[in-house]
């Protein structure tokens, strides 16, 4: 828990102090945004480790390899329902009041998890074959975190970077949580139903991925 904390210091001087994001309330709108963002990146980052550090396992036994991310999903999702309950216990605390709309958060955090897991499953697919990719991977989020909005609103940003946000599926969940936990509006069903819709296309594919390589990955790893 203490990783989280130093960085929402560090970000809310930086964005808040230093760069003067004029966003009400910035603190809560900055916690949400951190909170729910972390989430993602490290399961998708503990993801690409998910098979490629399993090569013992499955050089000496033959095992789906896709057990070994889902896994690691699992784990992260029983670590970030507990910093939920912790979020939502510290927004009471600081004067937040609790709404029925505070129960759309697991339906956004199930689309959510779909879309971890499809990344997730991919990328721990892939780094067998091009380990190096990690770095790749970790850069590439590090530039998608500041292209979802987790820092600022779309008012904050000109308008012709907009469609940063607009074409980002994080940057559309992230909003939508702090629309039910901030500001009290219920998300678009529809939207919501598309976001899940496409991610359970992509988690698809990604299984598929990892089905039609899964004989490969025992031989890839012994090199």
């Amino acid at each position: 828990m203490l990783e989280p904390i130093l960085l929402l210091g560090i970000y809310y001087s930086v964005f808040g102090h230093l760069l003067r994001i004029q966003v009400e309330n910035f603190a809560v709108f900055l916690i949400i945004g951190v909170t729910f963002w972390t989430w993602f990146n490290k399961s998708v980052m503990n993801c690409t480790d998910a098979i490629y550090e399993k090569k013992h396992i499955l050089e000496h036994c033959k095992v789906d390899p896709l057990i070994f991310p889902l896994t690691s999903i699992f784990k992260d999702l029983v670590k970030e329902s507990l910093v939920v309950v912790l979020l939502l216990l510290l927004l009471c605390a600081i004067g937040v009041m609790p709404s029925w709309l505070w129960l759309y958060v697991p339906l956004i955090a199930l689309v959510q998890l779909i879309i971890t897991a499809a990344l997730g499953v991919f990328v721990a697919g892939l780094i067998p074959f091009m380990p190096d990719l990690r770095i790749l991977i970790s850069t590439g989020l590090q530039f998608l975190m500041f292209a979802s909005g987790v820092f600022y609103s779309k008012a904050n940003i000109p308008a012709e970077l907009g469609f940063l946000l607009d074409i980002n599926p994080l940057a559309a969940l992230i909003s939508m949580y702090r629309d039910v936990l901030m500001y009290g509006r219920a998300p678009v069903l529809i939207d919501l139903l598309a976001l899940a819709g496409g991610a359970s296309g992509l988690l698809m594919l990604a299984v598929l991925f990892l089905a039609r390589n899964k004989n490969a990955y025992a031989m890839a790893l012994s090199k």
